[in-house]
């Protein structure tokens, strides 16, 4: 009996030992994660400037799956821990993917296929085949891949290419099988070749409209206008399951050259030199930039049937060599803030850029804002959001910290500089959203990597939707 009594007070003190870890945890769990926390602090200007305005975004750490959500919203700032989160460390939106490649000329294909060889390799898991082309397919492969879903792909040509003198092809190892090196590729085209394509073809940024994508075909090439596409692309599956219809060293595969997919003409406006960029708005419209001949930027609304239904001037564009566009993150499909650049090369080298800074807003099926400013080419916003009157912008900037340069010597970055600009000029607030990088518990939590630039911000998409 003694000894159970002793072995019964020995438990005791595990018990409590026990309760207070848990305890500590808890506490930790509900109120530690502060000591990392984003805060919002004012620096100059009236904080009421912030009503009207959401902005949102998450902390996150490189080698760390949990991140800080944040929401500053009517000038509230909301804050939240979130361990495991499923979207950390990275956030992805949707993206348009392409590839350029270079494969044996159909009328080629027997004759290559007839003469390739085999190459030695260290190993017998390797294998590479190669073969003496003298005409070449150009081929352009087009992914649009939504996070979380299936990527839809398109491939077609893009016309045949002679080089001056007959090239080696290869064909590697590869158990990826719709991987463009499975089939013979010329792997290193030379400056001629490189130069044959344009610098851009399509905007990085695709859409959903009634479950399918849509991109923005930029420039007036391979028969395709400048406008808004419909992508009918086929899943990595379907791709798999197409007939084989070539050979690589005794093996039937699906030729590089098999053309799939399609990309439909959605909106094309007659007057378009080059398209800009396009998005989703409200009630199942589309919103569409371009540039006219006479370098003017126009915004078009386009309903579900790709039909204009608003067309208003956005602004000018000084002639350059290259245009661009991005729409920023949006927290209303209303809205759309889009960053307009144009750069020109001098003779010397030197570049010579100019930005501005679009709002647009849509209601009822037509522009309820259009308004236009200039930026600071060296120093764009990384996002900006109109205001619920649509009388103000909200923008943001990366904030150099005064701490000491992180290991990769880069200055670390100790949160988002804001500044609320009425339309009408001026600012009537500026304010820092800290991060926490110059906190203690916020070194603590990157102390396994050792390195502050492996915590970073990012703000969160509107963009996204479901594929059928």
């Amino acid at each position: 009996m003694p000894k159970t009594n002793r072995f019964r007070r020995g438990l005791a003190p595990l018990g409590v030992l026990a309760l207070a870890v848990v305890l500590l945890c808890t506490a930790w769990l509900h109120l530690g994660w502060r000591a990392i926390d984003v805060t919002l602090e004012d620096l100059a200007g009236d904080p009421a400037a912030l009503r009207g305005f959401t902005l949102n975004g998450r902390l996150n750490w490189n080698f760390s799956h949990d991140s800080l959500h944040f929401s500053l919203h009517d000038g509230y700032l909301d804050t939240e821990l979130v361990f495991d989160d499923e979207d950390a460390p990275f956030l992805d939106r949707p993206i348009v993917s392409t590839v350029q490649t270079y494969a044996i000329a159909t009328a080629e294909r027997a004759a290559a296929e007839r003469s390739a060889t085999e190459v030695p390799q260290l190993s017998d898991s390797d294998r590479t085949v190669q073969t003496v082309v003298t005409r070449l397919d150009r081929m352009y492969t087009l992914s649009v891949i939504f996070p979380g879903q299936e990527n839809r792909i398109v491939r077609f040509s893009a016309g045949e290419y002679t080089p001056e003198e007959p090239v080696m092809l290869e064909s590697q190892a590869n158990d990826y099988e719709l991987d463009y090196r499975y089939d013979f590729d010329w792997n290193n085209p030379d400056t001629a070749a490189r130069n044959s394509w344009p610098d851009s073809i399509v905007d990085a940024r695709p859409f959903v409209l009634d479950g399918v994508p849509v991109v923005c075909w930029e420039q007036d090439y391979l028969g395709k206008a400048p406008g808004l596409y419909r992508v009918n692309g086929l899943t990595e599956d379907e791709v798999a399951a197409l007939p084989r219809d070539g050979t690589r060293g005794g093996e039937d595969i699906l030729c590089a050259t098999t053309g799939f997919g399609s990309l439909e003409p959605f909106y094309c406006p007659d007057d378009a030199a080059q398209a800009l960029v396009g998005a989703a708005m409200a009630d199942g419209s589309s919103l569409l930039l371009y540039l006219d001949a006479d370098n003017t930027v126009w915004a078009d609304l386009v309903d579900g049937s790709g039909n204009r239904i608003d067309h208003q001037q956005v602004t000018s564009l000084p002639e350059g060599d290259t245009y661009s566009a991005e729409v920023k993150t949006r927290t209303t499909d209303r809205d759309a803030v889009v960053s307009l650049s144009s750069m020109d090369l001098s003779p010397s080298g030197t570049e010579n850029r100019t930005s501005k800074l679009a709002a647009l807003r849509v209601a009822d099926g037509k522009f309820t804002v259009v308004h236009c400013q200039d930026q600071d080419p060296a120093n764009t916003a990384v996002t900006a959001v109109l205001n619920a009157e649509g009388n103000a912008l909200l923008l943001a900037w990366f904030h150099d910290a005064p701490l000491p340069a992180a290991d990769n010597g880069n200055q670390p970055e100790d949160g988002i500089l804001l500044e609320v600009q009425p339309l009408t000029g001026g600012a009537s607030y500026r304010g820092l959203l800290r991060t926490g990088t110059d906190r203690d518990w916020g070194n603590l939590y990157d102390a396994y990597s050792r390195q502050r630039k492996d915590r970073y911000l990012t703000f969160d998409p509107l963009e996204g939707g479901n594929l059928t």
